[in-house]
């Protein structure tokens, strides 16, 4: 009877140890700086996935598709340093664990228009593992893109561009505007 009051015991250790283990690797760590999540799309996702799409627009055929006859090699070179930094700075994303929807001493701390900040960090905390897994979602995708510009595969470059663009809102859905969505 003592053998099985210990294992019980033991089982039931492992099981909260299991759990404590578990609980800690989900929840943010409170030495961590946080991640600022407004700057991070304004000053790090923007610009690169800007310029992929202004480029876009500039080597462009007429269907939409980029045009490998319009992309010289300096345009090959700039479309990957993009996708490279649009890889970044989503992985930067995904890794953090500590979210927060806008620095309070930093630049961006007025909301654009139609957004609620105490909202969207409520979304945050609610669900990080899902935005944690959106932007990972985006650094793959965005990883794709370099394969394809390192390939000078302007049909799969073409496909992976257009589809940046519902990757990219997928998230802000759920994050920034969900309020549109709930009639």
């Amino acid at each position: 009877m003592m053998k099985l009051a210990n294992s019980a015991l033991g089982l039931s250790a492992l099981a909260f140890t299991l759990a404590a283990c578990a609980t800690t690797a989900s929840a943010p760590a409170s030495d961590e700086a946080p991640y600022y999540v407004r700057e991070g799309m304004v000053n790090g996702l923007n610009p690169s996935i800007m310029a992929i799409w202004d480029m876009q627009v500039e080597v462009m055929d007429d269907y939409g598709n980029f045009d490998p006859a319009l992309m010289d090699d300096a345009k090959w070179e700039s479309l990957l340093a993009n996708a490279r930094e649009l890889q970044r700075q989503s992985a930067l994303m995904g890794e953090a664990t500590n979210y927060v929807a806008a620095d309070p001493n930093g630049t961006l701390t007025d909301p654009p228009e139609g957004t609620d900040l105490v909202a969207i960090q409520q979304r945050l905390d609610a669900q990080g593992d899902l935005y944690r897994a959106m932007s990972m979602t985006l650094a793959g995708h965005a990883g794709q893109l370099v394969i394809a510009a390192e390939a000078r595969d302007a049909e799969r470059v073409t496909t992976l561009v257009n589809n940046t663009q519902p990757v990219c809102k997928a998230c802000h859905d759920v994050f920034w505007y969900p309020e549109e969505y709930t009639d």
